[in-house]
């Protein structure tokens, strides 16, 4: 199989494949800051937990059906994910140790279709920009992309990206970007597997080409992985992380395990008490692997059941 077949291949099953398993359309929710117009939001579709939006001293941890807005920070912890959906459709997945600034996210409908325009800034981590046909033909877009040293022009595509302490990178998958960059001005990714890179203390390299082992890294980088803490909109399984007739022993612990990045809730136990639970977790696995974790948080005294 050539490369450009390998691509288109891989590329639409990975994409395919998570959203039919994992991704169901998110349901709206209020945005948590100002948004300049009424669909000035991207709706958090998928979590691999932890992830929040804020600063390490003061997380807002992010579940199904929560909205990111303009000027917010989006965060993920070592070994989580976060799919996001933008306000015309398109797909934005976010891999572990990442850092998202959303600059500016505005929505335009008066034409009859969702056009949106908007700057990210990613400061940190790996960042996957999926556009499909749908919403290729329902919305319009123009969104920048703002990595150490370039800036990545979006208009409909399927693209990678990264940027850590000692380069940044993009590859093309499928459509076309354009690359501003510091040290070598504009340039132009526009056939599948085309990649370029900026090491920061080495000297510049042109475009190439990803090899398979490079594409598969860069698309397992970003992806969901099912049993590891994965929170979908309807998802049918919780931890219950602290069962006790102590109304504040109960906010204590949620607000640890919100502090950590979970987004836990208190409920109505009946008989004065109350649950401090992490819902809408996908599979019985899931919700283990999230109990796992949250083990060692002063007060947690768990167990795993559907919700």
């Amino acid at each position: 199989m050539n490369r450009r077949n390998w691509i288109a291949r891989t590329g639409a099953t990975m994409v395919a494949g998570a959203t039919a398993a994992t991704l169901p359309a998110a349901q709206a929710a209020a945005p948590r800051s100002a948004s300049r117009g009424p669909l000035a939001r991207m709706a958090v579709e998928a979590v691999q937990m932890p992830a929040w939006t804020g600063t390490d001293d003061a997380r807002e941890p992010l579940a199904p059906g929560d909205a990111v807005s303009r000027s917010q920070e989006v965060h993920t912890a070592a070994g989580a994910a976060l799919v996001l959906r933008m306000p015309e459709g398109s797909i934005i997945r976010l891999g572990e140790k990442t850092l998202l600034s959303v600059q500016r996210l505005e929505v335009d409908t008066a034409t009859g279709r969702t056009a949106v325009r908007s700057q990210l800034k990613l400061l940190e981590g790996f960042f996957r920009f999926a556009t499909s046909s749908v919403a290729k033909a329902a919305g319009a877009r123009e969104i920048e992309v703002s990595l150490r040293t370039a800036t990545v022009g979006i208009r409909g595509t399927d693209f990678w990206s990264m940027t850590d302490a000692a380069h940044d990178a993009v590859c093309i998958f499928e459509g076309k970007v354009a690359v501003a960059s510091q040290d070598q001005g504009e340039l132009s990714l526009d056939k599948p597997t085309a990649f370029w890179a900026r090491f920061f203390e080495k000297p510049v390299q042109p475009v190439g080409n990803a090899t398979p082992d490079q594409l598969a890294t860069f698309l397992n980088s970003t992806e969901i992985k099912p049993g590891g803490g994965v929170a979908i909109t309807d998802g049918a399984w919780r931890v219950v992380a602290l069962r006790t007739a102590n109304s504040r022993e109960a906010l204590q612990v949620a607000g640890r395990l919100r502090a950590a990045g979970y987004p836990a809730r208190l409920r109505g136990a009946g008989t004065g008490s109350s649950l401090v639970v992490i819902e809408q977790l996908a599979t019985q696995e899931d919700a283990q692997f999230v109990l796992e974790r949250i083990a060692s948080v002063q007060g947690v005294q768990g167990t795993v059941s559907r919700a």
